[in-house]
């Protein structure tokens, strides 16, 4: 007996991917057998319960063959058989479980998910297993903000960006005697060590702030960003703000509330909105809030002051003994839960994530989400769309964040009451393990494709798909070849045009793919890093990739001007070996989301290997299309004669179609 479902495939699984609340799901199950099964069964896990549906058979061969052809599969022999069910989806939202049971003569087989859980096509066996398949039921209100979609995100670490101290007489700002103040923009990275704690003291500053990012607005716009995210720019002692002094206020070092309005205020008028990190989890100890070193009174703050209005935020266990961060004592911890917590941070018509907003902000990163409760983000959720209904919320989560554990808890951030958005660390991941050779195209496919399965349309197309960030070493390092420990060790001459063509493959793809690609400062003009404090250098402007730059300067030109790459479907072509092919395409005159546009499809072609490749692609499918613009810097016009694109891709190379009128 042969048993065959693909989750992925609309014959065995309608609709494809995460379901509303209430809504149904077909499913089917095609058999091979001498004999017709006694019974055909679908195990669901549902609410912490066990529920059974009995599948029907489905006797028309016409049908078959019509259901099972977009498989691959045409045989329509007296043995096969085709089981259908249309299941209902539970009243709310969760996880639920699936796989399939076939009895026979008093003998039972079972259908289950892969070894790897990614979905798709699975695996038959005589035992019942854990690794089911997944259907994401997220409430069926959820809704993502549209202006977010399909936007192009910049991130910006603050400090190493671009400085403008006109205000200050040309003079940085030194908020404390021991910080380093470089004189030199390009003077190498201080690693010094923490004059308080253990670690590293992260306060050398080169001069970076608000004022040089409004300098530089004209130029983000160039690259065709649409949003600004700014890591954490609240009063702390470190360069990086993510021990935060004081929720309130810029850090001095950065500017003030009024600069961060005016931020806001001259972005707006270049169609481009600013996004806060909100560091929750745990305050710095040198803060308002704990003041372990005296820095702020000698009788405030709950290290200081026993009787102070904050002590019942922080977890100490043997006063003052307290619990931190991942062991870092210059972070103590919150207990988020605490009512004058949630009042300060989320609930109070004054609060930290209102107060942001009403300055300019348009929504929040939640820094290590995995740290904060379900019940806090959801709260935040509600009072961040209460202020603001459009401000978007991204969540830190570096796994599968629909089924994400956390300490011992299934975590609820796709379910529609918390998160919008989360940082897509998976397509990173299988981008750069693909690249570097070690998955294939198909392995690539079957990752993203479980994503595409277990997200929500919305979170999907708002997804932050990220190459680069604060937390990882500089992606072009990485792609030449160099380990994280590296420091600011540079690559070769040849590692370096390697990695240069890795990068503008990684990028093509980041910036034609589904969701909100992001680029990290720098990234663009091909800056070189190990981990941090290494990936966190000032930016190059006098020593720029100019090559590299306008490669991102006509993606995200591509990107703003294609309805297909924006808001399109999407649709894998070809995934073997070393070549992965994608469309991206609009149909019936709508997009993915039923918004009228034109008619347009895009084909994408990666090549990550030292050969050229040649392939030949059938288009018919989407449509009745005649002339195609190819290539990206400098375009051609080129015809398609019956349906069929001929693609030739460079060694560790790209190329693209897209739909067009002839001129």
């Amino acid at each position: 007996m042969q048993l065959f479902h693909n989750s992925h495939d609309t014959a065995y699984r309608m609709p494809f991917g995460a379901a509303a609340t209430g809504s149904k799901v077909k499913l089917a199950l095609k058999i091979i057998s001498d004999t017709q099964p006694d019974a055909v069964k679908i195990r669901f896990w549902e609410n912490e319960e066990e529920i059974f549906y009995d599948m029907a058979p489905k006797n028309s061969r016409e049908n078959q063959k019509q259901s099972l052809s977009s498989s691959g599969s045409e045989n329509t022999a007296e043995n096969e058989f085709y089981y259908t069910a249309t299941v209902p989806m539970p009243e709310k939202e969760g996880l639920v479980w699936y796989y399939f049971i076939v009895e026979t003569g008093g003998k039972a087989v079972y259908y289950i998910n892969n070894n790897d859980s990614l979905g798709g096509v699975g695996q038959t066996q005589t035992e019942p297993a854990n690794n089911s398949y997944q259907i994401t039921v997220y409430d069926k209100d959820y809704k993502t903000p549209d202006w977010f979609k399909g936007q192009i995100m910049y991130q910006i670490f603050t400090d190493r960006f671009f400085g403008d101290h006109s205000d200050t007489n040309g003079v940085i700002p030194k908020k404390r005697n021991e910080y380093i103040i470089h004189s030199d923009w390009y003077e190498p990275i201080s690693f010094n060590a923490h004059p308080f704690e253990m670690g590293p003291a992260c306060n050398d500053f080169y001069g970076g702030n608000l004022s040089g990012i409004i300098d530089k607005l004209k130029y983000l716009k160039s690259l065709g960003v649409g949003v600004i995210y700014l890591n954490p720019i609240f009063d702390a002692y470190s360069n990086h703000k993510y021990d935060t002094a004081d929720y309130m206020n810029i850090d001095p070092m950065f500017g003030t509330n009024e600069k961060f309005t005016a931020l806001c205020d001259e972005a707006e008028k270049l169609g481009i909105r600013v996004i806060l990190d909100g560091v929750f989890s745990h305050t710095g100890a040198d803060s308002i809030y704990f003041n372990k070193y005296g820095n702020y009174g000698n009788n405030t703050g709950a290290y200081k002051n026993p009787q102070s209005q904050y002590k019942e935020w922080y977890q100490f266990t043997n006063y003052p003994n307290y619990e931190s961060w991942w062991g870092c004592s210059n972070l103590p911890n919150v207990n988020e839960m605490t009512p004058s917590y949630l009042d300060y941070i989320l609930r109070d018509e004054d609060s930290v994530i209102k107060t942001w907003l009403k300055r300019g902000a348009s929504g929040w990163r939640l820094d290590v989400a995995d740290e904060l409760p379900d019940e806090f983000i959801k709260i935040l959720r509600r009072e961040v769309k209460k202020q603001d209904p459009d401000a978007v919320i991204i969540g830190e989560v570096w796994e599968d964040a629909s089924n994400k554990v956390s300490y011992s808890i299934r975590r609820e951030y796709l379910l529609g009451k918390e998160l919008d958005s989360v940082m897509n660390y998976p397509f990173k991941d299988n981008m750069i393990a693909f690249l570097l050779g070690n998955i294939d195209a198909e392995c690539l496919n079957a990752h993203f494709m479980s994503i595409f399965e277990n997200y929500p349309k919305e979170t999907l197309y708002s997804l932050m798909n990220i190459i680069g960030t604060h937390d990882t070493m500089r992606i072009k390092t990485l792609l030449g070849g160099l380990s994280q420990d590296c420091g600011t060790q540079k690559l070769s001459s040849g590692n370096e045009e390697l990695a240069t063509y890795r990068l503008k493959m990684l990028s093509f793809v980041q910036m034609t793919f589904v969701g909100v690609p992001c680029i990290y400062y720098g990234d663009e003009v091909g800056m070189q890093g190990g981990s941090d404090p290494f990936n966190r250098g000032t930016y190059p402007w006098r020593a720029i990739d100019p090559d590299l730059r306008q490669w991102y300067t006509d993606l995200g030109a591509l990107r703003n001007n294609s309805d297909c790459l924006t808001l399109g479907y999407y649709k894998t072509v070809y995934a073997s070996g070393d070549l992965y092919i994608y469309a991206r395409f609009t149909k019936n005159g709508k997009n993915a989301f039923g918004n009228c546009c034109k008619n347009s499809l895009a084909i994408c072609a990666v090549n990550r290997s030292f050969e050229s490749k040649h392939i030949d692609i059938d288009i018919s499918e989407f449509g009745d299309f005649s002339f195609f613009s190819h290539g990206i810097s400098n375009p051609e016009i080129v015809p398609v004669r019956d349906s069929i694109i001929e693609i030739d891709v460079a060694p560790v190379g790209c190329e693209f179609f897209i739909s067009a009128d002839k001129f």
